[in-house]
């Protein structure tokens, strides 16, 4: 496969999988919407959550198809908000995101007008950079100058993922972001895969790559387990994050790691919930018995996956104490793994 139409493809599937954490329930949907554009909503001032049209036609040859809008009907009218998330670095982004807020205002501004003047109401936007990339700043801007000779400077918000660490988005409630924490380490693997090194070498690098992969996950989970023991995620919206965790996790090992690691860490993720017991407490009805379900199948989960990783790192090389602090088992108990691996 051609690199573009490869890029191409991992865009697509981004896409995809952003527009299912902007869809979870609306009480996180709203504390996405506060944590970034700095709006105060409570669930009770938001009437309706709306998805827009992303897609504006300029002329019969050209195109232009943006990330994601929505409109939030609010208690002090509708307000329109655009998102585009970025892997890489891009420096006309600037001026597609003017491109972007400039058609999405022609369609929802017909007929605005203040004291008889057309008015263009732009929506609130930011571009969400996800891989490290030290040249992108806090904002994008250009200036443009009028034809009168005036000039104004446009900017666009950013917010700088790979700088947060999932604790970081637990703090500033964006929930939603959790998986995409996962996807900080494609770059790494990216950069190992197309480099000139040995096989030994990159299979050295890769192993510390997976060392850092596998601590996020289980950082992940366990906040995961801690919102939900605070009531502050539901099983609904768990489960679509857990099913985007697992989505971009299968893509990295798919493509740097083997199809056995890709089944183990799969299957963790997947026994994060213990089905039979939640099936239970859904049956009787019971907030004690999904409760119960939650803490078993994630303490069976993480424990699982702890095991999981150790193996798999014992099997790429990796010493027992790094095995320890990536997995928080002691270093016995890889230990002994290590003897019967």
């Amino acid at each position: 496969m051609k690199a573009t139409d490869r890029r191409k493809k991992e865009k697509l599937k981004l896409d995809q999988m952003m527009r299912v954490l902007f869809r979870l329930s609306k009480r996180l949907t709203i504390q996405l919407i506060n944590g970034l554009f700095g709006e105060n909503f409570a669930s009770s001032d938001v009437e309706a959550i709306h998805y827009g049209n992303a897609e504006f036609v300029l002329d019969e040859y050209e195109r232009i198809i943006g990330d994601l809008f929505m409109k939030l009907d609010t208690l002090r009218g509708p307000v329109h908000y655009h998102v585009e998330f970025q892997t890489l670095n891009d420096q006309s982004m600037v001026i597609r995101m003017f491109r972007y807020g400039f058609e999405k205002a022609l369609e929802v501004s017909a007929g605005e007008a203040e004291d008889g003047v057309p008015l263009v109401i732009f929506p609130k936007q930011i571009v969400i950079f996800l891989e490290e990339n030290e040249a992108i700043s806090d904002e994008l801007l250009f200036r443009m100058r009028m034809p009168d000779g005036t000039e104004t400077v446009y900017t666009v918000p950013v917010l700088r993922h790979w700088t947060l660490t999932p604790r970081d988005l637990q703090e500033r409630q964006l929930f939603a972001l959790l998986p995409l924490k996962v996807f900080s380490s494609r770059k790494s693997m990216r950069l190992i895969a197309t480099s000139g090194l040995s096989d030994d070498e990159k299979r050295r690098l890769f192993a510390g790559e997976f060392v850092r992969l596998n601590e996020t996950i289980r950082e992940t989970l366990e906040i995961i387990s801690e919102l939900h023991g605070k009531r502050q995620l539901w099983l609904g919206d768990i489960d679509k994050i857990l099913r985007v965790l697992d989505s971009i996790v299968n893509y990295l090992y798919r493509n740097y790691g083997n199809n056995q690691q890709t089944e183990e860490v799969s299957r963790m993720i997947k026994t994060f919930i213990d089905p039979e017991i939640l099936k239970k407490g859904r049956k009787e009805g019971r907030r004690e018995g999904l409760q119960e379900g939650m803490q078993k199948g994630m303490q069976k989960g993480l424990q699982e996956g702890k095991a999981t990783v150790a193996h798999n790192l014992l099997k790429l090389g990796v010493d027992i104490g790094t095995i320890a602090e990536a997995t928080g088992l002691t270093q016995e108990e890889v230990a002994n793994m290590n003897e019967r691996t």
